[in-house]
């Protein structure tokens, strides 16, 4: 029978609506709707975590995994209306970007995850065992790591924290989550949600903001995962490491939109259209979003004319602090930075104007501004432009535009590149580009979409973060691979050889026992080495010379 609404799979019913909460205390601040944790509950939530994963062991149960999953949800499924509704009054998101943008792909992670967790789980048997190993029992365990602690950001709360939640439960850990105080509707709500889902020996929600953070960061975890800025990112880094802690951390950057000149002049709608939509979805709060446009300069008007098309006619007519379709900025501080980078910018203005008039502080409205005729220098290029500005650089020499990119601002969470031809085998231009720009991830031709891909990974590389997760690399993030062998005991002639007193015969032994193809290589010292290794015919060769060498070595000693 399906639960029913508003209930999870349990039969607990969510009794709290917005209009409830608005009204819990806040130690921070009486009229937030977010109550925080306690600081000196934190240590103590935290240890009753770790002793329950070390004393019931219920987490290695993949039937309880899958049960806990099963409850995420129904209490998802069952309260998407409690949770957009949230994230409308945090920050104006219209309940359909809320559905399409966080609440579908992580019912479609949880699900792919549900349905392959046995095959991810399962021991990998290792292969090419040396001789003297052969045929004894050695395979890959995926194991808990104990507890862990995830941290999530404000701009995507639902999919960024659901996501890395699912992937720790797992693969058997217990879970500390630290969701943003930036979003206290949808922070209490989802904090509540996952409480009442959820084993109390497997997850805890702690709430507050930096000193709650603090609290925690003082605790002992087995591996940390946070997503949000370089500045914090780096201050989770350095404390993880007193402790030795491993971290996942998911950052940011500026990811550049690269539009080539092999772009037919008929397509270039099209590309507007997608740039627009990953620039001004969400506000530009996407640490995916296209930050900036590299435009080949003769493709510039054409382009400039379809984004102004786009973005005025098309997605946001007459724009202003009240349409339903456009989600605001998160908060005072963030409305500041980017109305700092607009007033200051040495650019022309094709959408947004740059006028005060435009914008509302109270609601933290700013309309989307595309900026062009802008540098390497300009204000819109200094840091991550978290928020509805793109800037537009014209270049002519594709090679000096990459040399900037890679001089500036490297190592970017994702890349895209527009372009008549989109295989880096047969178009120059393109694999220079990824040759050149090393990035978390790339798209052609469109942008954001792979994000959503539940089987594939996502993560930064050098400024952008490192650790990747999603579907099975989520559940591989949050596992140890622990190697095991089983060697019986009346092995011990075969293996008496590495003992002393030592000889040569025994060292000829133990060398071919432990080498592959009887010591011999298929490679010189000089010329190509095979890309496809070494022929079968001759690896089966010295594979039996191997063989009938270690029995003489053997009968010998």
């Amino acid at each position: 029978m399906a639960p029913s609404k508003n209930k999870l799979s349990d039969g607990v019913k969510y009794s709290e609506n917005l209009t409830d909460l608005s009204t819990v205390s806040s130690e921070s601040s009486a009229s937030s709707p977010l109550k925080y944790t306690a600081v000196g509950d934190i240590g103590p939530a935290v240890d009753k975590l770790r002793t329950a994963f070390h004393s019931t062991q219920k987490t290695h149960s993949l039937q309880f995994r899958l049960n806990q999953l099963r409850n995420l949800y129904f209490a998802l499924k069952d309260n998407e209306d409690v949770l957009t509704e949230a994230l409308f009054k945090d920050f104006n998101r219209v309940p359909n970007e809320s559905r399409n943008l966080e609440i579908v792909p992580a019912l479609s992670e949880l699900v792919h995850t549900m349905a392959n967790l046995h095959k991810w789980a399962k021991p990998e048997q290792v292969e090419g065992m040396p001789l003297s190993m052969a045929g004894t029992p050695a395979y890959i365990e995926k194991i808990p790591l104990g507890v862990v602690l995830i941290i999530s950001p404000f701009n995507y709360p639902l999919l960024l924290s659901f996501s890395a939640v699912v992937g720790a439960l797992a693969a058997g850990n217990s879970v500390v989550l630290k969701q943003s105080e930036q979003t206290p509707y949808f922070t209490q709500v989802f904090s509540d949600l996952l409480s009442k889902a959820l084993d109390p020996d497997v997850f805890v929600a702690i709430n507050g903001a930096i000193p709650e953070t603090t609290e925690l960061l003082e605790q002992k975890f087995d591996k940390i995962m946070y997503t949000g800025n370089n500045t914090v990112g780096k201050i989770i880094a350095k404390k993880a490491a007193e402790t030795l802690t491993p971290v996942v951390l998911e950052l940011g950057g500026k990811s550049p939109a690269f539009v080539l000149e092999d772009l037919d002049d008929s397509e270039i709608s099209t590309v507007a259209n997608r740039v627009a939509w990953g620039k001004f979805t969400n506000c530009g709060q996407t640490c995916v979003a296209v930050d900036y446009v590299l435009v080949h300069e003769s493709k510039k008007q054409k382009l400039l004319q379809s984004l102004k098309k786009v973005t005025e006619t098309k997605f946001f007519p007459g724009i202003d602090e009240n349409d339903p379709n456009y989600t605001h900025l998160i908060h005072d501080r963030a409305f500041d930075t980017i109305s700092k980078t607009i007033d200051t910018t040495k650019g022309k203005f094709l959408t947004g104007e740059g006028g005060k008039k435009k914008r509302d502080a109270k609601s933290r409205f700013i309309p989307p501004t595309i900026i062009y005729d802008v540098d390497f220098s300009d204000s819109t290029m200094k840091q991550e432009n978290f928020g509805p500005i793109l800037p537009i650089i014209s270049y002519t020499n594709l090679n000096d535009a990459i040399s900037k990119v890679t001089g500036l601002h490297d190592t970017p969470l994702a890349q895209y590149i527009f372009t008549s031809n989109p295989s880096k085998k047969t178009n120059k231009q393109v694999d220079s580009i990824l040759k050149s720009v090393r990035s978390g991830g790339v798209m052609l031709n469109d942008v954001i979409l792979h994000v959503g891909l539940s089987n594939a990974p996502f993560g930064g590389i050098g400024q952008s973060g490192h650790g990747a997760y999603h579907g099975e690399y989520s559940f591989q993030t949050f596992s140890h691979l622990r190697t095991t062998m089983e060697i019986a005991l009346w092995k011990e002639k075969v293996l008496a050889s590495r003992y002393p007193p030592f000889s040569d015969k025994k060292a000829r032994l133990i060398k071919t026992s432990m080498t592959d193809y009887n010591g011999n290589v298929w490679f010189g010292r000089s010329g190509d080495v095979k890309i496809n290794g070494p022929n079968p015919v001759w690896s089966f060769y010295t594979g039996f010379a191997g063989v009938l060498a270690l029995g003489y070595y053997f009968l010998s000693s």
